[in-house]
């Protein structure tokens, strides 16, 4: 199939790769975009098109970027007619999906969300959750690779909620994490705190330099918690959690 991927970045870029691994012709949109996103999408096979010719002539978009720019995208494809399958594949939360969806009324529409590493055919899964009505045939444009896709719904949503849930978990985890070593490192105390990296929770204290590693991540996380509390907003549950969580993500950009 031909598909046009929005954008090609760590993730995107790898989801993008695993297309082309299994025979789809697979384009992305080079205008605007950096040194560093030209070289991931010619890593990954890609081919650079003009935006009018990528949408017009795409059977499947993926929307693979940072959430605070899903919407922006899903607009941009939507005034182009577009007519085709619609991968969203951000975390988003329930008012952004539905923005997104809106934006593409003529599109068959599928919520997606990834868990786990970019996908290289490592030890630990790539799992694309997948949900809504044309989510099965999604799920066959990745057979054979690196992905594994998981039909998680039949109606859009269930793939972000299952996305954001570990989400919150996993990044929430990193953030107390960052927190801790700050704390500890005000007080002298990094050593003593390390040092609980061998009890059976203590995994994420094993490297101090962790709050430098995720500054390069920073600015994409904390828009993810800002989807996050809302989504928990809209299950009745705490968002205020994540909320105070994003400091640290605003903190660290």
């Amino acid at each position: 199939m031909r598909i046009a991927v929005f954008h090609p970045g760590a993730m995107g870029s790898k989801l993008a790769a695993q297309l082309v691994a299994a025979g789809h012709e697979v384009h992305w949109v080079p205008d605007g975009r950096s040194e560093a996103s030209k070289a991931r999408a010619d890593e990954a096979g890609l081919i650079g098109t003009p935006f009018a010719e990528a949408v017009g002539e795409a059977e499947v978009v993926l929307c693979s970027c940072a959430p605070q720019g899903a919407v922006d995208i899903a607009q941009q494809v939507g005034r182009e007619g577009f007519t085709g399958l619609y991968v969203e594949a951000n975390p988003l939360s329930p008012t952004s999906l539905r923005a997104a969806q809106a934006a593409v009324p003529e599109a068959t529409f599928v919520d997606a969300g990834v868990v786990g590493p970019p996908p290289t055919g490592g030890p630990s899964p790539t799992h694309l959750m997948l949900s809504g009505t044309a989510a099965d045939q999604v799920a066959a444009l990745w057979a054979g690779t690196a992905v594994t896709p998981m039909v998680v719904g039949a109606e859009p949503g269930a793939a972000s909620a299952a996305k954001s849930s570990y989400a919150l978990y996993n990044k929430g985890k990193a953030a107390l994490a960052v927190l801790a070593f700050q704390l500890a490192g005000k007080h002298g105390v990094t050593e003593a705190l390390v040092a609980q990296q061998t009890r059976a929770d203590g995994g994420s204290l094993k490297d101090p330099n962790l709050p430098d590693q995720l500054r390069a991540v920073a600015w994409r996380w904390g828009p993810e918690f800002d989807e996050l509390a809302e989504t928990l907003d809209a299950a009745g549950l705490e968002g205020n959690a994540a909320r105070a969580l994003r400091e640290v993500w605003t903190r660290l950009s």
